[in-house]
């Protein structure tokens, strides 16, 4: 107790004492707050940046741009506090792109303003954070860290709902989640509103028993890849007596289509056959598997591999003749074959088989039983969901709404054993085997590769809280979905033709062929005719091509009148540039204008003997297919004229763009 008297009596023994006390107390109180400033994590950052830019030949200029301290950008509308660039400083010091440490590289060029959408828009984390773990990580008071860098594109599908191009992983896993019944089970709509649709067309099943047989219905369900290594439809994982029972009851609830079937005979020779399915181009949709194992063909609609082990004759005969007769929405044109082309195709098609595919499927005869076994299962497992089935409705809110999926609660998530705990690895697990999370659940089993899986992990990233509750004037709405349809006979030999397959009108339809929208602008009359009679190709390189329909006389020239007619450019008069006037010195001018300025053989050919171009179409009779009005205006604009073309816009002067119109309308083709 002493010993605490005189120091007391020494510190404030008297006023002065006191008061001297007191004030040294209160500077190193004060002096506390520089300190612990000088030793923050940001603070050390900064000092390290100022310490980089030292040596470097425009370190006064940088020295005088930077700011330091805490800094700290403020977005009240979009409801963002945001911090980052503390750490950050040389977001925008682009002379520093050799610097490949962080925090000190600058960001790499965006569409966007740095400082109007801060970093977390994009990055997410922690935007108000100072310290690296709580801005990066996924702490007790903060669930939401920074987004992995492979799924980055996921925040421009906050703001973007239509495909970009500088998002190829975010527009692929949109495409695959309405193409393989994602949405048929699970709801997702867009900040506006709209529920997305399913992009693929699951057969009806309201007639199968004509199609195929229970053995066959079996063994599809009991493994989809053992059939079709490309099929979309996923396993469900059923035991035997499952799969039995519902294809029971498939088989049970099926009713006659309707259309008329017969015996088929299918005699035909084999190469002979396999002429008919190239002559209609059935690759350009339909794939096949190789001896190599590889698909070769097109993926709009199902591999033809073992075709004949799953339909019957008669079904075949029919569909090929008529597909509307059996699907109402199917996107199979019909192709008005003769009866001996139908012949050939059909014995070609169905001598595709496996002999292995059914050779240990041993069912017992059907029973009541199961098929009312089976029809519960159909629901439970939500087949309606993309099939339609006789006595089965739609299911409502079957699986989770993935709306804002997002943004979904770590702590109201489930993970399974060894699946890290954060929102992306979640997705990617229960994508890639859900029953890891529980033997009962109905999510089947797919079999996306880990590039698939990525995609589809950075759609569902994508559908964020924060998407929704965007400023109206941020959101980039998906492109309106066209309903166009074409009228009259015209528009009956379109639907039945399916033109939209491949090709768009206003809008609406395929990407694999030119659209249309224009094209009575474009072609000539006599050669329109000729190419709808015997559609020939006009990329050499290209495997897909237009079939032959096989038109009569009369609708050809119903075609081609609608075409010329109705699908005119407002932009210019087909009619506007007449050939007959360009003189020989016009022609020259353009084929020097070609073959020297502007390179043009590199892409092209006009003179196949010599031109080795095979990216473009093949130029040796456009001048009998394309109107010199088109072949001017396009040259002066591609894109305007074909958006999406990679034909480059070399920015032609009329005078350029005249004689090159002028040497093209003159390629009429070899003369004979």
């Amino acid at each position: 107790m002493g010993k605490i008297r005189e120091a007391w009596h020494f510190l404030f023994g008297d006023s002065a004492r006191a008061f001297g006390t007191l004030s040294v107390a209160l500077v190193l109180l004060l002096a506390v707050v520089p300190v612990k400033h000088h030793f923050r994590e940001w603070a050390q950052y900064q000092s390290r940046y100022l310490q980089l830019i030292r040596q470097r030949g425009d370190a006064a200029t940088l020295q005088r741009r930077f700011q330091g301290g805490l800094r700290q950008t403020w977005l009240p509308e979009l409801g963002v506090v945001d911090r980052c660039t503390t750490c950050h400083v040389a977001m925008k010091e682009d002379s520093l792109a050799d610097v490949s440490t962080q925090p000190f590289r600058p960001h790499p060029p965006i569409p966007h303003s740095l400082t109007d959408f801060g970093c977390v828009m994009c990055h997410r984390g922690q935007g108000a954070a100072t310290t690296v773990e709580e801005a990066h990580s996924s702490t007790k008071a903060w669930e939401q860290p920074i987004l992995p860098a492979r799924y980055i594109e996921s925040a421009c599908g906050q703001c973007h709902q239509n495909a970009l191009v500088g998002t190829p992983q975010l527009n692929a896993g949109r495409r695959l989640l309405a193409r393989y019944g994602c949405v048929g089970c699970h709801m997702l709509r867009t900040p506006d509103g709209v529920q997305v649709a399913a992009t693929d067309e699951p057969p009806p099943l309201t007639h199968i028993a004509e199609k195929t047989t229970r053995e066959w219905t079996y063994a599809w369900l009991k493994n989809p890849q053992a059939y079709s290594v490309s099929a979309t439809m996923p396993d469900f994982k059923l035991t035997d007596a499952e799969a039995r029972d519902i294809a029971t009851f498939l088989i049970e609830q099926s009713t006659p289509s309707g259309a008329a079937t017969k015996k088929a005979s299918l005699a035909g020779e084999a190469q002979e056959g396999a002429s008919v399915y190239g002559e209609a181009f059935c690759a350009s949709c339909h794939a096949v598997q190789n001896a190599a194992g590889l698909m070769v063909g097109g993926d709009i609609g199902p591999e033809l591999t073992r075709i004949g082990s799953k339909v019957k004759p008669e079904w075949l005969d029919e569909w090929l003749r008529n597909p509307k007769g059996y699907a109402a929405h199917t996107a199979m044109p019909r192709y008005r074959f003769t009866d001996k082309q139908l012949w050939l195709l059909e014995g070609f098609l169905m001598g595709k088989t496996d002999s292995d595919l059914l050779a240990n499927v041993r069912l017992d005869a059907a029973t009541k039983e199961q098929a009312v076994h089976g029809r519960v299962l159909v629901n439970e497992r939500g087949c309606a969901s993309c099939h339609e089935i006789n006595g089965v409705n739609r299911p409502d809110n079957f699986a989770p709404d993935l709306t804002v999926v997002g943004s979904r609660s770590l702590a109201k998530l489930v993970f399974a054993p060894g699946v890290a705990h954060t929102l992306p690895d979640y997705l990617a697990a229960k994508i890639r085997q859900p029953r890891v999370f529980g033997n009962q659940l109905k999510m089947p089993q797919y079999s996306f590769s880990s590039a698939q899986v990525d995609e589809l992990v950075t759609a569902l990233l994508a559908q964020t809280e924060r998407a929704q509750t965007l400023p109206a004037e941020l959101r980039q709405p998906e492109q309106a979905v066209s309903h166009y349809q074409p009228a009259g006979k015209a528009g009956k030999l379109i639907d039945d033709m399916q033109c939209f397959s491949c090709h768009a009108i206003n809008g609406r339809g395929g990407d694999m062929a030119p659209d249309l929208t224009w094209e009575g602008s474009a072609v000539d009359r006599q050669w329109l005719l000729s190419f709808l009679k015997n559609p020939n190709t006009l990329r050499p390189a290209l495997i897909r091509r237009m079939p032959k329909f096989n038109l009569t006389d009369a609708e050809t020239a119903t075609l081609v009148e609608y075409i010329l007619t109705a699908y005119q450019t407002p932009a210019f008069d087909a009619d506007s540039i007449d050939a007959n006037k360009f003189t020989a010195e016009d022609r020259e001018q353009g084929r020097q204008l070609f073959y020297s300025r502007y390179a043009c053989q590199a892409c092209h050919i006009v003179d196949p003997q010599n031109d080795k171009g095979y990216i473009g179409p093949t130029l040796t009779q456009v001048g009998a297919r394309l109107s010199p009005a088109w072949i001017f205006h396009y040259l002066k604009n591609p894109q305007v004229m074909r958006p999406g073309t990679v034909e480059p816009n070399q920015h032609l002067s009329d005078e350029n763009a005249r004689g090159l119109t002028a040497f093209l309308a003159a390629q009429k083709g070899a003369k004979k």
